[in-house]
């Protein structure tokens, strides 16, 4: 059974605006797309004061968060055996607080990041569609998936806006920043330089000189 967040993936992704109709036969040949997520969409500074994801969805299904606000969510790449949309820069978040297969003792579970454990009740509470758009407004035609370490469970802080909500489950953020914890550099302290080696001490002379 389909929760809400993934049939606004189908819903996404079947709209008018993403699919190309007409004899393109003869059209001329487009410019290649861009094969990669921007790099500025990425931050190296975690945004601060993110909202658990369960906890932002349900105000957005209250109506306390509405279409067009600005958001601030943190969770991990997950939902699905594939939570990555093929060619699409779409994939599923899911609250930080459902527990992955791979996180129970003796569970040896292969994608771990389906959350199979999870009633469909659970799954649709927890997760929200997440979507990079261009200049167009259309959702870009790349792998999200290997962009600055975006791969299922990596721990995101999502900075965006509200692109659509309903009370059938259906959330879906259009993010304009995003963070991977555990990608970016650790600012530390240079390394101390190691001690040259000491070259070896020469020959002590004899005192007075050698005999002849």
């Amino acid at each position: 059974m389909l929760t809400a967040s993934l049939l606004a993936f189908a819903l996404l992704l079947g709209s008018p605006s993403s699919i190309q109709t007409g004899d393109t036969s003869a059209a001329p040949p487009k410019a290649k797309s861009a094969e990669v997520l921007p790099d500025s969409l990425f931050v190296s500074e975690k945004p601060k004061d993110a909202k658990q994801l369960k906890d932002l969805k349900a105000s957005a299904v209250k109506g306390d968060v509405k279409k067009g606000d600005t958001v601030t969510v943190q969770g991990r790449v997950g939902g699905r055996k594939e939570p990555f949309i093929k060619s699409r820069a779409m994939f599923l978040l899911a609250d930080l607080r459902i527990v992955a297969c791979n996180e129970k003792p003796d569970d040896a579970c292969p994608t771990p990041w389906d959350f199979c454990c999870e009633t469909p009740e659970s799954l649709k509470a927890n997760t929200a569609t997440i979507q990079v758009v261009g200049g167009d407004g259309k959702v870009l035609k790349v792998d999200a998936q290997g962009s600055h370490g975006l791969k299922p469970l990596a721990k995101l802080v999502i900075v965006g806006t509200v692109s659509d909500v309903s009370k059938e489950g259906a959330f879906v953020i259009t993010a304009t920043k995003i963070f991977v914890e555990g990608t970016n550099k650790e600012e530390t302290t240079p390394a101390t330089k190691e001690a040259a080696p000491a070259k070896p001490s020469e020959p002590t002379k004899p005192e007075g000189g050698s005999k002849r």
